[in-house]
Parts: structure tokens; sequence; C-alpha cells
């Protein structure tokens, strides 16, 4: 190579890397001071019929299910997939079958809850005596395949159930009885383990119990409406959020994958053994409409760390396939006073929010280096809740030469698109071209909309650079 045109060539290079510096600056500063933003409650329902319209006409846009969709449902999925102490047997197998799964239901899922109160040995739980440090490793595998998978889909832990303070050790486990574990520890020896590497989100079930949804947590009172000894109350969600903020966890959300009150059955069903232990628990119609609705308001403006809200349950009071004094048709809100209260409580919209990098474009050349041209990714997410359809477009003089690729697209939630920008400049003279970009969206209430990029093209009679010397090693 001869040295004029190496020359010519370290120019060009330098001059895009002065681009990419200036870029770098700008974004940097950016990701540094953009405080995290707080996404729209999610609202959903545990369902047995999937009523969809019906939970459209009430304002839910999220539904909790236990089979995979197969395609597209106008509102957002959580799909929950069971894990017991028998699929430690084979974990590789266990990965296997969730990537093809999440492959086959990209798309269609959003959200993947793994297990189900995995610190009771119950068949609806772990199916063994609890151990956290297992269920951690099984989640690991899931969250992997599932994002390799599917990266967009967001993996939850299975929601923990309230236990209460269990006392005892089993095995070296704090608060373990050997059929069951406290869930704050559960959770520690969960974070131990690893586990809070391997989710989006923490399923806890903060069921109300006896008490209203604003009794304060840990705190026992004679009045069952306040008395939430032991944690058993919507408000225990608390203290497990406590635990994640003090163990590194904060910047993570809690998902309440189930949560609700149990009303009064039939007069016979009170007799039934199955309500052993639940009688104390019941709660009017008009109790479960008015905790329901206090509960989600009090998540939407105490909770920025709780995304999204699922309750139990929507219509297992409708199944023909549960016996009439099956305890989970009396969670239900569906031909009950909860129904018409949870349709009329108003709700935070979900929301579209654009984050557009960089927010500035500053380029430099020298007026030699003409023609100049230079491609540059401009990237755009949807850290909101809604999906949206964007549109970029471009202006400048006829003198700077702007023009875009795939201008224009839809973002679902948490997705990512990278427009390119394309920009150049053939014989002007020294001097300083402007253009700009601008991002717009459909909804038009996406938040950070219209978003715009200054773009400026500084040319130089001529640029001095001084170049560092190569230093190579035989090492």
């Amino acid at each position: 190579m001869q040295q004029t045109q190496k020359r010519g060539w370290l120019a060009g290079l330098t001059a895009v890397f002065s681009a990419i510096l200036l870029l770098s600056s700008v974004w940097g500063s950016l990701q540094a001071t953009r405080p995290a933003a707080a996404p729209p409650l999610g609202y959903g329902f545990n369902v047995a019929a999937w009523e969809i319209s019906l939970m459209q006409e009430m304002g839910f846009n999220w539904i909790k299910v236990f089979n995979p969709p197969g395609s597209r449902l106008p509102v957002q999925v959580l799909l929950r997939i069971d894990a017991h102490a028998s699929d430690m047997g084979n974990l590789a197998g266990y990965g296997t079958w969730l990537h093809a799964l999440a492959l086959e239901q990209a798309g269609f899922v959003d959200a993947y809850e793994i297990g189900n109160e995995p610190n009771l040995d119950a068949a609806y739980g772990w199916a063994a005596p609890p151990n956290a440090a297992d269920y951690a490793a099984l989640l690991c595998v899931a969250y992997a395949n599932i994002k390799s998978a599917d990266p967009q889909a967001k993996v939850i832990s299975a929601g923990l159930a309230p236990t209460g303070r269990v006392q005892g050790n089993w095995n070296g486990h704090p608060g373990h009885n050997g059929l069951y574990q406290d869930e704050r520890e559960f959770f520690l020896e969960f974070l131990a383990a690893g586990g809070g590497n391997c989710l989006d989100g923490v399923g806890y079930h903060p069921y109300g119990f006896s008490a209203d949804f604003d009794a304060v947590p840990d705190v026992p009172s004679a009045n069952p409406t306040q008395n939430c000894a032991n944690g058993f109350c919507f408000r225990g969600a608390e203290k497990l959020y406590e635990l994640m903020a003090a163990n590194g966890l904060g910047h993570k959300t809690m998902w309440a994958t189930e949560f609700g009150w149990l009303v009064m059955p039939l007069d016979h069903c009170l007799s039934d053994g199955s309500w052993n232990g639940r009688l104390w628990q019941l709660v009017t119609e008009e109790k479960q409409a008015s905790n329901l609705v206090g509960a989600f308001q009090y998540a939407a403006t105490n909770w920025p760390w709780m995304e999204t809200m699922v309750v139990f349950n929507l219509n297992f009071n409708t199944a023909p396939y549960y016996p009439e004094c099956e305890h989970m048709r009396y969670y239900a809100v569906r031909h009950r006073p909860a129904e018409q209260a949870l349709r009329e409580m108003p709700k935070t919209t979900p929301q579209g929010e654009l984050l557009l990098r960089p927010t500035a474009l500053h380029l430099a050349i020298g007026a030699a280096e003409q023609p100049f041209a230079i491609t540059m990714p401009v990237h755009l997410q949807n850290v909101g809740t809604l999906a949206f359809t964007y549109t970029a477009v471009v202006s400048s003089p006829a003198s700077l030469g702007m023009t875009l690729i795939n201008p224009t697209g839809l973002l679902p939630p948490g997705e990512a698109a990278a427009p390119a920008l394309v920009i150049g400049v053939n014989g002007q003279p020294p001097g300083m071209l402007t253009g700009t970009l601008t991002v717009t969206a459909v909804p038009t209430a996406t938040l950070g909309t219209p978003a715009q990029v200054p773009v400026t093209l500084h040319i130089f009679a001529e640029i001095y650079r001084a170049y560092l010397p190569v230093v190579m090693s035989r090492d």
C-alpha cells in the first residue's frame, strides 16, 4: 500500500471514529441520566374459560392461562409452566422442552411463570419438601432456554405462597417443617443460590385472607379486617419487596400472579372437609369487591415495583368441572359485586413509551474528505406497556443528504428496532450543515413522541490530526 493511500484511509477512518466518539458521548449521557420509568400497572385475571371479550370490557389487559394460546390474543398472556422436584432428574430435557415451546409460542406468550408455590410440598407446589436451591437451578435452566428462543418474553419466578413465619429447621433450612417453608426464608435461600439472576420479575401470591387491602403487614389485631399477623394480608408483598431491595434485586419488579379474597360458600359446604382451616378467611361479597378495587388502587399509587396484578379468579365459579363446594369457586368475581366494581374501577392506561438513542448527532470532516457518506443506526425501544407503530422522517437542506432505511415499523412492549440513517455530502465548502430526524408514533399518546434528533455536520477547511504510535508486543 502506498503512503498516500494509507494516509487517506487513516483520515477517512478517523472521521468515522470522530463521529462514533461524538455519538457515544451523547448516548452514554442519556443512559446515565434517564431515570427508570415505572410502567403502568398491568390488570389481569386467572381464568377457567377464556372470556377475553369480558376481560376487555372490564379494562383488563393480562390473562393467566395454563395452556399455550397458539395464536396472538388481544390481551397479554402469562403462561404458567409446571415445575416440580421430579424435573430435577432431567434438567436438560426440561430446558429442551421449554426452548421448543417458547419457539412455537414466540409472539403469542408475553411472560412465563415457572412453577407454582414452590415453597409448598403439595401437588400444586414443589411436590416434595421445598428446596429453594433446586428451584433456583430449575428456574435458571428455564430462563436460559426461553430467552434463547424468545428474547422478548419475560420469565417470572413461581408465585410464592404466603405461609407465615414457620417455626423450626428442617435439614438445615430455617423456617421449614419438612412440608412447607416460610416464604421469606425460601426467598433468601433462592437468592443465595443465584435465582435472582434468572428472572425478569418475582412472583408472589399476596392473598388478603381476612384483612382489608390496606392492613399494615406483620401487625396483629383483634379486628380480623386489620389482622396481618405473619404477613397474612395483601400488603405482605411489601415485606418481600424489602428483601428484594436489601439483596440487590430492587431494580426488578414483582408480579402478584394470584391474589384475592374468599367469600362465603353455600351453607352445606361449610361442613365439607376441604373447608377446614379456611373459614377464618371468609369475607362478604361486598367486602371482596371493595378490597379488590382498593388493592389495585393502592398498588397503582404506592408500589412502582409492582408490574402486574392477576386476580384469582375471574370465572372458576362457572366451570362445570369444579364441584359446587370447591373453594376456588368462591374466589371468583363473575356474577358477584366485584365484577361490576372492577369494571367501573379507574385504571392506569397502558401506554407505549419511546426511548430514542442518540439524542443528538455531531459529525466533523475535512473539506478534502468529500464525497463523504456514513450510515449510522438509530436505536428505538418501546419501554412502555402498549405496542405502537413508529415512523421516522428526515428534513435537511439539499446540500446535506439524509435518507432512512426501514423508517417505519411496529414496536411491541419491550422490543427494539434500529432503522439506519444515511448521511452524505459532496462538494460543499467549509461550514456547518444541519438536519433533523423526527420519530412519531401511533397511538399519538405514546410517551416520548414525537422525538427529534438534531444532526450537525461540521466541514472544516482542514483537520489537523495527531496519531498515537502503535506499540506491538510479542507476548
